[in-house]
């Protein structure tokens, strides 16, 4: 179907904002069908609060997650289709939004709809199954009588009730009227995993066949009545305020200019269309404050190297008495690592839809966090989130940035101001330049290796911007002032070490920080997997054996890293001129939401002094796969996405601005760049774990072992210092 993008009459409790969130997370979904009118005056019914069939049979399934290119539009539905047995070829998805049955309580964040941390099938794969099993039970049942037997002598198939003996048969749109007198079970019976029948196959995306005709709606698509166009014009610096428009009475006299607006942080254009305001804003003569500007990036190398060195550290994880033997030590190995300040850089710039009403108001967007946005509209305006109404759209990216509501915010201003409808587009150069960026880290890591090669004491400490601190101030206190973001695969090390120490050190930075994708483990994984691999070239030991002993406690990360080499030929000489690296992750969902199994092997070649990617190997042990094609898709996606962080990505700070601008200078991986990938997805009995993040963290460390392999050079800086071909 079309992705509905605007509350139609007559599905308002279905699209809308229905309820207030509860103190407690529960899972309600609804106990008795409902009839409802249709925009065409037909009768509908919706099931539960998951599934609406029409009259005609089609099975409308809503989606509560946000589909930012991790298949979601497929998989979830894929999911609910499978328990409830309806036919495929005639189910449509709709975004829906507004209650409790789509909000979730993980990743240390309180019970709300969103969308992050790779967590959509995790956490709704069991609630998705209770509500087809419901839908199928009620219909069942609803077959059942019309047919004059037991439900035990019929089955559902293709969305249809057939009497066993006979073949008789009734559709789902045929059984509506019965099934709506039907109760339904809170605890159905749910299908035995040999009758599913969806699940596991490689189903194609329900949401491309919209995007390539055109006709799937973006945020930046959105028309409303009445819709006016706004521009934001952000500071120089990163965290100037605006003060006064000198020229503002000047600027509302241009043509199609309806307001000049100042917002907290910026100053708003509002005109008939995009451009008009756009052009007027080039135009505005702002007095600007600056306000607790950044440190330049040279500074903030140097106060993280001297973080490194510091007495005094929060520890995060202590087995043992690492110090202990690095006063005997005999062999030590060690190694500085850094990463940079990096930026989401969406190909769909952050913008929304906004109107603000009179006593209401009603947001139209590429939304991540839906009660994120509730709750600070609702906060800023004086209503209950339930007056603050949400429609989704698809988003053009986001990797965490949509989640930060500051650009629907800005659209609300605007619209409050000028009494209508405001479309808010961020440009590319203010996306990048006024962004909240994945903090920059550096890292020591230490290792007494024992006479056999392998550590028997690591040392590991990370430093730089936490964005606990920064965000989650109460959650880092609590923890003892360490933040598991800067830690991620450390605190929690799957590795076998007798004594390990695990600290950091917090330097406060006034950069606005946010998650993205992967988080804190594309640094944190690439300073673990490159100090693995140093240690197993120090003590000259193959990193694949190296690592298999270390996890030798684990049978699922041993699993996953044969099945990877062996995929890549591991054991067999590369050929002439291919260089090859290796690196595992042990993906841990936040708040300990899934566990994911990731091992990659990059091979590549040096061509006049340039690298040339040629091939990586990636496996994954994901849990149960829902839908093969999505997993490879997002494993693919994943890989060039983190190509692009370990060759290309830096923001950068001088004079207290951030000095990237575009694609121009902050670039992206090229498609000529972008090697062969090959996924190996291990089966599982486990149910779905995340998988949209999880490819990311071993593909900077297995490049830089291969380029180590090629060039004898250790590269312990992102972005690498290495030309691509």
């Amino acid at each position: 179907m079309l992705p509905q993008t605007t509350e139609r009459a007559g599905r308002r409790d279905f699209l809308k904002a229905g309820l207030a969130l509860a103190g407690s997370f529960v899972l309600p979904l609804s106990l008795s069908t409902y009839v409802e009118a249709a925009p065409d005056g037909s009768a509908y019914r919706e099931i539960n609060d998951w599934v609406r069939v029409d009259p005609d049979g089609r099975t409308i399934i809503g989606l509560s997650q946000a589909e930012v290119g991790q298949g979601v539009y497929t998989g979830l539905p894929q999911i609910l289709a499978d328990e409830m047995d309806a036919d495929w070829r005639r189910v449509s998805v709709e975004f829906v939004t507004g209650r409790d049955a789509y909000r979730i309580s993980a990743a240390n964040e309180h019970p709300q709809q969103f969308v992050g941390a790779s967590m959509s099938v995790t956490m709704f794969h069991a609630r998705l199954r209770v509500a087809g099993a419901q839908a199928r039970q009620v219909f069942l049942e609803a077959g059942a009588r019309r047919l004059g037997v037991r439900p035990t002598q019929c089955a559902t198939k293709s969305g249809r009730v057939v009497h066993l003996q006979t073949g008789r048969s009734f559709s789902y749109g045929e059984l509506l009227a019965d099934a709506a007198n039907l109760p339904l079970d809170p605890q159905p019976r749910l299908k035995a995993e040999s009758a599913r029948a969806l699940i596991g196959q490689p189903l194609h995306k329900l949401d491309v066949p919209a995007k390539v005709n055109g006709s799937a709606v973006f945020g930046i698509d959105v028309k409303v009545p009445g819709m006016l166009a706004g521009f934001v014009k952000m500071a120089p610096t990163l965290n100037g305020k605006p003060v006064a428009v000198r020229n503002r009475n000047a600027v509302r006299a241009l043509a199609g200019v309806v307001d000049v607006v100042m917002a907290k942080d910026a100053v708003i254009v509002v005109a008939d269309t995009y451009w008009q305001a756009k052009k007027a804003a080039d135009t505005l003569d702002v007095q600007w404050q600056d306000a607790a500007p950044p440190a330049d990036s040279a500074t903030i190398r140097a106060q993280n190297k001297a973080a490194l060195m510091a007495r005094q550290a929060a520890v995060a994880t202590r087995i043992g008495d690492a110090p202990a033997q690095f006063d005997i030590a005999a062999k030590v190995v060690e190694a500085d690592y850094h990463t940079p300040y990096i930026v989401h850089a969406t190909m769909e710039p952050v913008n929304a839809t906004v109107h603000v009403r009179e006593h209401e108001l009603e947001v139209w967007g590429p939304i991540q966090g839906q009660d994120k946005v509730r709750w600070t509209l609702g906060g800023i305006f004086k209503l209950p989130p339930e007056k603050v109404m949400v429609n989704t759209t698809f988003l053009g990216g986001s990797f965490g940035r949509k989640y930060v509501p500051d650009f629907v915010i800005h659209a609300a201003v605007a619209s409050k101001a000028v009494g209508r409808p405001v479309k808010v587009i961020r440009s590319r150069e203010d996306d990048i330049r006024h962004g909240f960026y994945r903090p920059a880290a550096s890292a020591r890591m230490r290792a007494v290796l024992g006479a056999n090669g392998y550590p028997t004491a690591m040392h590991l400490r990370v430093v730089g911007q936490s964005l606990y601190w920064s965000i989650k101030r109460d959650y880092f206190e609590k923890a003892g002032g360490w933040d598991e973001t800067m830690l991620d695969g450390l605190y929690d090390l799957g590795y076998a070490v007798p004594n390990l120490l695990v600290d950091s050190v917090s330097v406060d930075q006034h950069i606005p920080v946010s998650f993205m994708r992967s988080v804190g483990s594309t640094s944190s994984v690439f300073f673990l997997e490159s100090f693995v691999n140093e240690m197993a070239h120090a003590a000259r030991i193959d990193a694949l054996e190296y690592r298999r002993t270390l996890l030798r406690g684990d049978p699922l990360a041993v699993r996953v890293l044969e099945r990877t080499a062996a995929r890549a030929g591991w054991s067999r000489k590369p050929a002439a001129g291919v260089h090859r690296g290796l690196a595992y992750c042990l993906y841990t969902g936040r708040g300990g939401a899934f566990t994911t199994y990731v091992a990659t092997v990059v091979e590549l070649r040096m061509v006049d002094g340039r690298a040339k990617l040629e091939r990586i190997v990636c496996g994954i042990d994901c849990g149960r796969a829902v839908n093969p094609m999505l997993i490879r898709e997002m494993v693919e996606g994943g890989i060039g996405f983190a190509l692009t962080n370990t060759f290309k990505s830096e923001i950068t700070f001088k004079d207290g601005a951030v000095e990237q601008q575009n694609f121009s200078d902050y670039p992206l991986l090229s498609l000529a760049q972008m090697p062969k990938i090959e996924v190996e997805i291990v089966e599982s009995e486990r149910t779905p774990q995340g998988c949209g993040e999880v490819a990311l963290p071993p593909v900077a460390p297995a490049v830089a072992a291969a380029l180590f392999e090629a060039t004898g050079t250790r590269l312990r800086t992102m972005p690498l210092e290495q030309e691509l071909a």
